[in-house]
């Protein structure tokens, strides 16, 4: 006896309002003990918050990667498009996802590895570290070699990947890439102009003093502090994408892809915290902004995260 259809259906609508009232009352929470919180559980030593500050920053860059690949497979493989229109996509994939990577991923993170090694050595805190401003770096030749090695890597298991693919979802997944890519391009950019504009001080460059702490709600103008959203969590949410790229009749896979997800952008967001980079409001505000962009951007396209409609239960 199958199962009535109703009762299921709502299952994307219970995620979407469960999300939604959650961060509210998160919001409402920070509101009032942002200051309060972030004093009670900053602990700047926390190593666990430090490899989530220093390393975690790859889901976006790793999204619009991922897309450029499948444009460049897309344009190998498209005999019917003219060349110039083929040597664009291929050319411009490369270009694009090799800039991701060095400039969205490999040079703020290779920055914090040498900050976490430069801490050690002096016996500072471990997760003492300004993105907003820091002058560590490799050298030329050191950046390049780490570059090509992780892009070269990334490169030939995403084609070997692609390769099994059929005409009929590499089509698909054209149209995810080119929607992923939007999705991941406005959501980065509307964050850096919040940080930018908001200029909120950062808890830890509060180092206890009251005085310059202002709440979520009250932009300052742009003052170098940038604690408000978290670039962190804003990077983290851009794995949500991610079941995008499975199979549409693999509803198990992207389920699961979906909550490892989230799980992810939990446990950044509470890093953010825990560290003494974010308020509790800054790190939730990177979340809800980035999901509204994808929730716009996905409305608009009629695309989904998840098929969740053609899960076999509902048959």
């Amino acid at each position: 006896m199958g199962v009535k259809v109703s009762k299921f259906m709502s299952s994307p609508s219970k995620v979407f309002y469960t999300a939604a009232i959650t961060i509210i009352a998160i919001m409402l929470i920070g509101t009032g003990f942002d200051w309060q919180i972030s004093q009670a559980i900053m602990d700047q030593n926390s190593w666990f918050s430090t490899i989530f500050q220093d390393f975690g920053l790859w889901p976006i860059p790793f999204i619009i990667m991922l897309s450029c690949m499948v444009i460049i497979n897309y344009g190998y493989r498209a005999k019917d498009k003219p060349w110039f229109v083929r040597c664009s996509m291929i050319i411009g994939g490369f270009v694009l996802s090799g800039w991701q990577l060095w400039a969205n991923y490999l040079k703020t993170t290779v920055y914090y590895a040498l900050t976490l090694n430069d801490n050690v050595k002096k016996g500072l805190p471990v997760g003492q570290a300004n993105s907003d401003g820091g002058n560590l770096h490799l050298s030329f030749l050191g950046n390049f070699t780490i570059w090509i090695i992780i892009y070269l890597v990334f490169f030939f298991i995403a084609q070997i990947w692609l390769s099994r693919k059929s005409d009929e979802q590499m089509t698909y997944l054209v149209k995810v890439a080119v929607v992923a890519t939007l999705a991941s391009i406005v959501a980065n950019d509307m964050n850096a102009a919040m940080k930018t504009y908001w200029g909120r001080w950062r808890p830890y460059e509060l180092a206890g003093n009251h005085a310059h702490f202002t709440n979520w709600f009250q932009p300052n103008g742009a003052n170098n502090h940038m604690s408000f959203p978290s670039g962190h969590t804003t990077a983290a949410a851009g794995i949500m994408l991610l079941p995008m790229f499975v199979d549409r009749a693999n509803v198990k896979l992207q389920k699961i892809a979906f909550w490892c997800g989230l799980a992810y952008c939990i446990l950044m967001w509470s890093t953010r915290v825990r560290v003494g980079a974010h308020f509790l409001t800054d790190a939730t505000s990177g979340l809800w902004t980035v999901w509204f962009v994808f929730f716009v951007v996905l409305s608009i396209t009629g695309m989904h995260l998840v098929e969740w409609k053609k899960d076999p239960i509902l048959k």
